[in-house]
This record gives structure tokens, sequence and C-alpha cells, in this order.
């Protein structure tokens, strides 16, 4: 199903504002995945990545929970992928990719095990700097969200979203920024976008 058939919640926002949505890419997006890919392709299929990017600025990676040294690792459809900069302090030396540390680690990387209930798709969380970087490439272009995940975030985050942004559209109705956006029951994915508000500069 191409991102057009899903509902779609769009968020209009001063282009300054939207740095401050990093957090929602924290939540978890998904894309769509019916077979084996590698890391490294997966990312570069996705707006904002390149090659200088994924190779010199992803220094963490987590496969479902468990830490990876290779972008070239095989992902399974199901499967949830964290990603983020270079960590600070021992935790960072020991999860950093190709750590020379590595051997401290609780749980040594293992091959991802599929999540039945994401049959088709894999989850991606970006944190730190990663999150800041791409949360407006990848919002200006639309990411698939889970219902659940996405319920989650505007009641956690009601305040902060009213604070930011100029406008909410579900499809094409118009939602008023002090309400609980109301997510049809029957769409467990949604596509989000960003638009930016130049007059609110």
């Amino acid at each position: 199903m191409s991102p057009a058939n899903y509902p779609t919640i769009s968020l209009k926002l001063p282009p300054k504002n939207i740095n401050r949505l990093a957090t929602l890419l924290q939540r978890g997006f998904i894309v769509p995945c019916l077979k084996p890919i590698s890391l490294h392709e997966l990312l570069l299929g996705l707006p904002g990545f390149d090659l200088h990017y994924i190779e010199n600025r992803i220094e963490t990676i987590f496969i479902n929970g468990s830490a990876a040294d290779s972008l070239r690792l095989l992902i399974e459809p199901g499967s949830t992928v964290a990603l983020s900069a270079a960590m600070p302090g021992l935790a960072g030396a020991i999860f950093r990719k190709n750590s020379s540390h590595a051997t401290l680690r609780s749980t040594p990387a293992k091959t991802p095990t599929q999540n039945k209930n994401q049959h088709g798709f894999l989850t991606i969380k970006l944190f730190n700097m990663v999150a800041a970087d791409m949360v407006a490439p990848l919002l200006h272009h639309g990411i698939l969200m889970n219902k659940a995940t996405l319920s989650r975030f505007f009641q956690n985050r009601g305040e902060l979203l009213e604070s930011l942004i100029t406008s909410i559209y579900l499809d094409a109705a118009s939602i008023p920024l002090n309400k609980l956006i109301p997510l049809p029951e029957d769409r467990p994915i949604f596509l989000v976008k960003t638009n930016c508000d130049t007059r609110s500069q």
C-alpha cells in the first residue's frame, strides 16, 4: 500500500520549530519491508540519509535491543532498529559500533527476531543528534506511524504541540489545537507530515 492510501496527519508549523519534533522519531516510525534488507541499504532509501552521513554520523546501533557493529547486517521484517550518534561516557564507548570495549556488553549482538505484529514493516527509532538531523527531511517527506504510538505521543505532548504548531489536519479536516486528535478506530497506520508556515517565522 502506498503512502497516499494511509490517513494523513498534517502538522503546519514555523520552520524554526521543526527540530522540536525530533522526539517523535524516538517513538518509532515504520518502513515497509517484505524481505531481509541490510541496514545500509534501508537507510540509503530514506530521506536525508546519504553514504557519508550513515558511515560517519551513526555510531550506535541496536537491533531488537541488542547492540550491533555492522551497517551491512541483514534486518528481518518485524525488527526494531534504534540508531544514534555517539553516546557519552562508558556506555557510549561500550555500545559504539566496532568498539574495542564490545566485550563488556551484557548481551551480544544477535540475529533479529521477527515481531509478528509488525509483519511487512520495520520499526526505526532515532535518538540524539541523528533524530535532530533527520527530523526535517523525514517529516517533510512523511513517515508512517502506528496508531498506538502516535496516540501516545499526542496524549503526552499535547501542550508542546499546541505551542509549536499553527494548524493540524486529518486528511482535509481541520482539528482544533486544543483538542485531542481523533484517530479513526479502523485505521492502524497513519502518514505524518509537516508543512512549514513561513508566515509565522
